[in-house]
């Protein structure tokens, strides 16, 4: 892994910009360089070293087969997440994380399995259902899709959670604790660090900040998609 981030790219892209400080967790207090203006401001100097912290975790658990799951329903991230995930062939939820969606695996299976079914019945010329029916099963698809079209082609539990917003997520975050799945998480000024596998407190709101971070792990996770394309070819050859 040859990532090289520095303490600008981070300020450039807005990362130190924290929440209003009324709305602080103090167990974020050691990441907190002071406040401007009402506003925290964190402190980039240890913000990094967890960033590469967590960028080196990544970049072997992807080395080792392991599928990330990338979870983020702000409408702002919703594209950035989503294009990670298909890029890095992993998955993600961007728009409702259902309860129980990784700690009650099975139950969310059988709505997968009834999704493609869905599929299926549209996608077929020889049908039996009505206009009308066809109407209504398209509608439940487009339900349905919003929810688990991230996760459509997971096989299982994911083997590592990505998170933006700890606090926002914290369903997910209860679940992967649960199941013993790491996560790692961008952690504002007003989460809970302490609960996070490889936290990195950063701005969590804004567009530049996490779209510059999730760039640095889409470079570890592809590099690694990379050599398996290269390993596959020379067995091949």
């Amino acid at each position: 892994m040859n990532i090289e981030i520095s303490l600008e790219d981070l300020l450039k892209n807005g990362s130190h910009f924290g929440h209003n400080k009324k709305r602080w967790n103090p167990k974020m207090e050691k990441y907190i360089y002071g406040e401007k203006n009402g506003t925290h401001i964190l402190d980039l100097r240890k913000s990094l070293p967890l960033l590469e912290n967590a960028l080196k975790f990544a970049y072997e658990s992807s080395k080792n087969k392991k599928k990330f799951l990338f979870v983020s329903t702000k409408k702002q991230h919703s594209e950035i997440i989503e294009n990670i995930a298909k890029e890095t062939k992993n998955f993600f939820v961007n728009f409702r994380w259902l309860g129980g969606m990784i700690t009650n695996w099975n139950t969310v299976k059988n709505s997968i399995n009834t999704l493609n079914n869905f599929e299926n019945i549209l996608n077929t010329d020889d049908t039996v259902f009505t206009k009308k029916e066809l109407s209504d099963i398209e509608k439940k698809k487009i339900r349905l899709e919003k929810t688990l079209g991230g996760i459509v082609e997971m096989k299982s539990t994911p083997d590592v959670l990505f998170i933006i917003d700890t606090n926002r997520e914290h369903i997910a975050v209860l679940e992967a604790k649960k199941l013993g799945i790491p996560i790692i998480g961008i952690v504002d000024t007003n989460c809970d660090p302490d609960i996070i596998d490889y936290p990195i407190p950063a701005n969590d709101d804004g567009v530049k900040s996490v779209q510059f971070i999730l760039d640095n792990f889409k470079k570890v996770l592809a590099t690694n998609d990379d050599a398996s394309l290269n390993e596959s070819s020379q067995k091949n050859e």
